[in-house]
């Protein structure tokens, strides 16, 4: 009897790069220690790094193998094995919109096991992947808001004051276990993260000015020309007002901060 017939659905659940992943047991060979070298398998089966395999840095340590039953054959080293789960009931979220083409068809969606969410993989397209991905398609050209608004939620991301309109702004929430990491290697995206039954695409608003898209401790949960957006941030400093403008294109200053903030058009960016 199948696992669908049983009303079960059994995934292996790995860990490799930053990023965790859930692969059907049904796609699952084995799981098995790696060799000597760590290259191959019984010296018969070549085993590829799944991190570098999907454009990531290569995996540090030996970590575990597990032998996928695809066309051809392939083995890849994982960090680690969390453990064979029944996900028949977990949460499962199909990606964002714009994530959902540049990750298909590497991933169905996400499930959500005991907290922690899983990127789930498609077996079959792993022996084709080539390069890196990225998850924002063509790069956002930048535009600067040319006021500020009355009120605004203002936020330090990567040593840097940033601010949004307060009426964009539904959440600020920590970060937690169920975010997760993309295989991805360009693009603004930090990551993705499960909030009010749907994914959320976390961006890093430096990212969007050139920088690395780096995950942060809290998320700003933003509405964004009509989309959900997460905006990455190491602190927020609460709603402010009465801004002046600075020097610089796009930065105001506010009573009571000693540095200047950013203001993008996010609405029209993201439009």
């Amino acid at each position: 009897m199948s696992p669908f017939e049983s009303g079960r659905r059994l995934c292996l659940l790995v860990e490799a790069g930053e990023t965790r992943y859930a692969v059907e047991a049904t796609s699952v060979m084995e799981v098995a220690m790696p060799g000597a070298n760590g290259s191959s398998l019984r010296g018969v089966l070549e085993v590829k790094d799944l991190s570098a395999l999907l454009g990531g840095p290569p995996e540090e340590g030996p970590g575990m193998v597990v032998v996928l039953d695809v066309s051809p054959t392939l083995a890849v080293r994982v960090r680690s094995v969390v453990e064979v789960a029944d996900v028949a009931r977990a949460p499962f979220f199909l990606l964002p919109p714009g994530l959902a083409d540049s990750l298909a068809p590497l991933s169905r969606g996400a499930v959500l096991h005991k907290s922690r969410l899983y990127l789930e993989l498609i077996a079959e397209a792993l022996p084709h992947r080539v390069g890196s991905m990225s998850a924002s398609g063509p790069a956002r050209p930048v535009h600067w808001a040319e006021s500020a608004p009355d009120r605004a939620l203002v936020f330090e991301s990567q040593g840097r004051l940033f601010g949004v309109p307060l009426g964009l702004v539904s959440q600020v929430i920590s970060r937690g276990e169920a975010f997760s990491v993309l295989p991805v290697q360009s693009g603004p995206v930090a990551g993705i993260v499960p909030h009010d039954q749907v994914l959320w695409p976390v961006c890093s608003v430096p990212a969007l000015l050139g920088e690395a898209p780096l995950p942060e401790a809290f998320i700003v949960l933003t509405e964004l020309a009509g989309r959900n957006v997460g905006l990455t941030a190491t602190r927020v400093l609460g709603v402010l007002q009465r801004f002046e403008p600075d020097d610089t294109a796009g930065c105001f200053r506010a009573p009571g901060l000693s540095e200047p903030v950013s203001f993008l058009d996010l609405q029209r960016m993201f439009s």
